[in-house]
């Protein structure tokens, strides 16, 4: 048995910390330390928080992730559960892909992975079986990573059948218009090629099939730019959830990080579209904050055009630390990363007394490359310093995690 005393945990009720003194068991094949009463006045518990968009690229891509590997650099920054995207090798788009990849995922016990299909141009036929086994869907409204592009006609016509077998299972949309896209596609720059507008277009269309199908749940994810942002403030409807990430309240298009490595889709913009997303989030316009952990190695990154980075083991972090810097309030950082993804990904209720992260919020981490647990091996945000290093993971009241040790 191991005691916190004094521990400061966060109410979901009361929406502040409250201080109490809890005590856990410990999981001896993970835990090595022998304390048995800490002194917790200088940390934090807080509910297990949840990033609702990795690429954890198993089946198909292992040499640049894979579940292990990404799991265990999820829950190093106290990450319990995870959307896996299905722009794998071979795509998740079927029953027996679904349950390929769920069956990868019990292998390890790190996170609870979920599972997202893609909405493509042949499962049309098989959504009633695909819905009992998939956790949410992905829409590529165009060509990413994967070739995973589906025609618009075929989405209104999955959305139509998903909403006649009454799917409560969120689909996501990846917002850029391939219209605009290949008028763009000329332009020399990454950036000019994926212009703000693509996305913007693609959100309005978003939004007129939420209205034609009010009893599905759209969730637009990865928003980068502040022209989104104002069709949103204007049109948002309350069958629509948002998120951004990190990369894009952090970095822009000046920052300096290689070009071949800040690449992503949709790209960074600039700097005043990188204020108005941290306002979003601060106000709640955007509902959440995810990774979008789509790693590819160093070697790859440098030697091709290719879009992706990591983040997963970074998303906690870089949101609380915009709690130290007076950005965002504690309340809104706890909805981002737990509140709202636990509703969206129709998470079951859990003992929060019983399954926490503690951390500490006062000793800075710097990001190298060592501390990445990714199969990357590297970070957009290194040598940047952050706060809130995990200590402590409890599940079920047992410690399974602490400082660098993980479950066996």
């Amino acid at each position: 048995m191991v005691i916190f005393s004094n521990l400061r945990v966060w109410d979901i009720e009361k929406r502040e910390f409250v201080h109490q003194d809890l005590d856990f068991q410990k999981d001896e094949s993970a835990i090595n330390f022998s304390n048995t009463e800490i002194d917790a006045s200088e940390l934090i518990a807080l509910p297990p928080l949840v990033d609702i968009h990795v690429h954890f690229r198993e089946p198909g891509y292992e040499h640049k992730e894979n579940i292990l590997s990404g799991a265990k650099a999820a829950l190093s920054s106290g990450i319990f559960t995870v959307l896996d995207m299905p722009n794998t090798n071979p795509i998740t788009d079927s029953v027996n892909t679904i349950l390929q990849k769920k069956e990868l995922a019990e292998k390890q016990h790190y996170v609870k992975l979920l599972v997202a299909s893609a909405l493509t141009e042949r499962n049309y036929n098989e959504l009633d079986e695909i819905n009992v086994h998939a956790d949410a869907y992905k829409v590529f409204m165009s060509e990413s990573f994967g070739n995973l592009s589906v025609s618009y006609e075929t989405i209104e016509n999955s959305l139509a059948k998903l909403e006649s077998i009454e799917s409560s299972k969120p689909i996501f949309f990846h917002a850029e218009d391939p219209k605009i896209l290949e008028n763009s596609k000329s332009y020399s720059s990454h950036n000019k090629r994926r212009p703000p507008e693509a996305e913007a277009i693609a959100i309005q269309q978003v939004l007129s099939w939420a209205l034609d199908f009010p009893k599905l749940k759209f969730h637009i994810t990865h928003i980068s730019s502040g022209l989104s942002l104002r069709i949103l403030e204007l049109s948002k409807h309350e069958n629509v959830t948002l998120d951004t990430c990190p990369r894009y309240i952090y970095f822009d298009q000046t920052s300096e990080l290689e070009d071949k490595l800040k690449q992503v889709n949709p790209p960074l913009r600039n700097r005043i579209d990188s204020d108005l997303l941290l306002k979003s989030l601060a106000t709640g316009l955007i509902d959440m904050v995810c990774s979008d952990h789509s790693p590819h190695t160093l070697e790859e990154k440098l030697e091709k055009s290719i879009s992706g980075m990591p983040g997963v083991q970074e998303l906690v972090p870089s949101t609380l630390s915009l709690i130290n810097k007076g950005e965002i309030e504690w309340d809104r950082a706890i909805e981002a990363l737990y509140t709202f993804p636990s509703s969206l990904l129709n998470l079951p209720k859990i003992e929060l007394n019983q399954n926490m992260i503690i951390l500490n919020m006062s000793d800075p981490i710097e990001i190298t490359k060592n501390w990445v647990k990714s199969k990357a091996k590297w970070s957009p945000f290194e040598k940047q310093l952050f706060v809130g290093q995990m200590f402590y993971a409890v599940k079920e009241g047992k410690i399974v995690f602490e400082n660098e040790n993980y479950i066996n």
